[in-house]
């Protein structure tokens, strides 16, 4: 029988590899034997060049059968998505991702260089920590509404460009990031070891991507959740909630505030749970 084939999202093909399916279900906390039964049930239902996005559908939908709170983490990807049309909730999201791992963080901050001044998206700075200074980083993030779209050099060299205009002006700015939802071109990344910038995005840095700094530290985006819709999201992103952790802590006085009803507030609140316990 002749290998099975998938369409990955830039159209080309690659054999199937459930091996990339099961990783995905055990980093949204399924069990060894819970991934064996997902990915049974789902190969009676997979066909030659199926896409990858597909793949990845069917896997969902068997694993939200078996368990509501892994499946809403298994959809990262389209969670991540979902933070668009437009970039403001994604340099949120980024600015609160990189407050969950130790830094202080300001948004949309205007920042004179040399020559002129740059609107930075995220300026996050860390004090000193064991093995590590403390360090001044500006962070520009790049949206992409398509899985399939690439971070290209350009981007990386737009990047380093405004770095060096800031730092000149600025030297306690000692680095500068580049994040995106989506994947970077290989230019990019070869450029980007070259000098010295720093980047986030899917899949990359292996150990340190987007997808690990989320999931090692459940700083989940509010879109992974089932039940949110985009009225709610507006309002919460409105109101400086972006991660699912922080809807969490957030009394139900606010809420109400902020514009939620009683009923929207409880069943977002057990998908919250469901999300955070990794029992779901």
């Amino acid at each position: 029988m002749p290998e099975l084939m998938v369409t990955k999202s830039d159209g080309t093909l690659e054999p199937i590899d459930y091996n990339k399916v099961s990783e995905a279900l055990r980093r949204a906390g399924a069990s060894r034997t819970l991934c064996e039964e997902v990915i049974e049930s789902m190969k009676s239902r997979v066909y030659p060049n199926i896409s990858s996005s597909k793949i990845y559908q069917l896997a969902f939908a068997e694993l939200r059968e078996l368990r509501p709170g892994a499946a809403a983490r298994f959809a990262l990807k389209t969670a991540l998505m979902k933070l668009g049309p437009d970039g403001y909730p994604f340099e949120t999201f980024v600015g609160s991702l990189l407050k969950g791992r130790g830094y202080v963080t300001e948004l949309r901050q205007i920042i004179p260089g040399r020559c002129v001044k740059h609107e930075v998206d995220v300026v996050a700075h860390r004090p000193p920590i064991p093995m590590h200074a403390a360090t001044k980083a500006i962070v520009e993030c790049k949206f992409h509404n398509a899985p399939y779209m690439r971070c290209h050099v350009q981007s990386a060299l737009y990047s380093w460009a405004r770095f060096l205009d800031i730092h000149a002006q600025d030297s306690s700015i000692d680095s500068v990031w580049l994040a995106t939802n989506t994947k970077f071109s290989s230019d990019a990344i070869a450029y980007s070891d070259c000098v010295g910038l720093k980047l986030l995005g899917w899949g990359f840095p292996a150990h340190e991507s987007i997808q690990v700094r989320i999931e090692e530290n459940k700083l989940y985006p509010l879109t992974i959740l089932p039940s949110l819709n985009r009225r709610t999201f507006d309002l919460l992103h409105a109101a400086g909630i972006i991660l699912v952790k922080e809807y969490a802590a957030t009394p139900n006085e606010r809420l109400k505030k902020i514009g939620l009803s009683e009923r929207e507030m409880e069943k977002l609140r057990e998908d919250a749970h469901a999300v955070m316990s990794n029992k779901g």
